[in-house]
């Protein structure tokens, strides 16, 4: 059976995860991270996580049958000695209810899962992206469209696979924790601080090791990152890559010296230190809410443009009093010249949105302080039973 206050964050959130378990470990809890095959190592922050070796897919065959059972085996071995599992990414991993393979795999992942929480372990679920957390059907309504006709993976997002993972969450998670401004009606939500940084690693006066040091110069540089990996297919872009080069273009065509760093394929243990260096950060101009970039930009203490959808930043304002002032600078591909404009050429307004950044960061990322709500959810889910 799992003892009382351990957690297994079953693949890690980026950064954040490493960030909770270290605290949880200081606040004497067993804490541990666990990846899976298919996590990719570019995402990975550290090297301490527990490794799977083996990788099945969803197809019938004996070789195929045998890894599945291996994996199952020594996941359930892993897992059930934990109270708390934190699954980040859906819980059913492509697999649909179409087709006699996947319909063989659901029924055998549905049995694990009951088995699991059988032994008295929590499922919390963590969204990994946005089908994770609303259909299709609706993210196609929102803004007529436009976030899937941007989206690289939009071929292969299908809600025949979207809703056989939520209701695998209905039925199988404890809680479900998303980030973003964005509504689901598929299962129930709760809202907490749960995006954390430890804000000495991610820190204004950040020390830069000599290979990641930028050549110096007088340019105001802005900073723009994006991983197109399985995103980028049919020249799309979710993050509006083209209209940040175009922006910056237009900037240095009006003698303003700016110039753009674009970055891509950059680990995400290493991300910071060019970042720290950066004037200003663009994140994305399209999907409307807050990904790991602008969070980054923030606890470094830099001004950092993203489009927030309106009634988005009216429900984060909503649940916690901080966004009310969130210095994110929103814009969208049609307006991202002239915000960005405003940033290059005021150094003041520049310096004052990277200060305004940081306390942000200080009352809505710290893991010191998010950590306290963080186990008071997962104490609190025994106590709901």
């Amino acid at each position: 059976m799992p003892k009382s206050k351990s957690i297994l964050f079953l693949n890690p959130d980026y950064h954040c995860s490493f960030f909770l378990k270290d605290e949880l470990r200081r606040r004497g809890w067993r804490a541990d991270i666990l990846m899976q095959s298919w996590y990719p190592r570019q995402l990975l922050f550290r090297d301490d996580v527990i490794q799977e070796k083996l990788r099945y897919g969803i197809h019938l065959g004996w070789s195929n049958w045998l890894r599945f059972f291996a994996v199952m085996v020594l996941r359930t071995i892993r897992i059930v000695r934990y109270k708390y599992v934190i699954h980040y990414g859906s819980l059913n991993k492509e697999i649909s209810e179409s087709g006699r393979s996947s319909r063989v795999f659901l029924m055998l992942l549905k049995a694990w899962y009951r088995l699991v929480r059988i032994t008295g372990t929590h499922f919390v679920f963590i969204p990994s992206g946005c089908r994770d957390h609303v259909s299709k059907e609706e993210w196609l309504k929102i803004d007529g469209g436009r976030v899937c006709s941007n989206c690289g993976y939009e071929p292969r997002c299908s809600d025949n696979v979207n809703r056989v993972n939520f209701q695998l969450v209905r039925r199988f998670s404890s809680a479900s924790l998303p980030g973003d401004g964005q509504k689901t009606v598929e299962f129930e939500e709760t809202r907490i601080r749960y995006k954390s940084f430890d804000l000495s690693l991610y820190a204004p006066n950040l020390p830069i090791p000599p290979k990641f040091v930028w050549p110096a110069d007088s340019t105001i540089k802005v900073l723009h990152s994006h991983a197109l990996i399985g995103r980028g297919s049919g020249g799309k872009n979710i993050k509006g890559t083209e209209y940040v080069i175009q922006a910056v273009e237009r900037l240095k065509s009006e003698e303003i010296d700016v110039s753009l760093v674009n970055l891509s394929g950059v680990a995400s243990r290493d991300m910071r230190f060019h970042q720290v260096q950066a004037d200003v950060i663009v994140d994305q101009l399209i999907y409307g809410g807050y990904g790991s970039t602008t969070l980054e930009a923030m606890a470094l203490g830099k001004p950092v443009i993203c489009y927030i959808r309106p009634s988005w930043k009216t429900y984060l304002t909503s649940l916690y009093p901080e966004w009310a002032s969130c210095p994110i600078i929103s814009a969208t591909p049609e307006t991202v010249y002239l915000e960005l404009r405003k940033l290059v050429v005021d150094d003041q307004y520049r310096h004052q949105v990277g200060e305004e950044s940081r306390r942000f960061a200080e009352k809505f990322l710290d893991v010191r302080k998010n950590v306290v709500e963080f186990e008071h959810l997962l104490l609190s889910l025994d106590d709901s039973r």
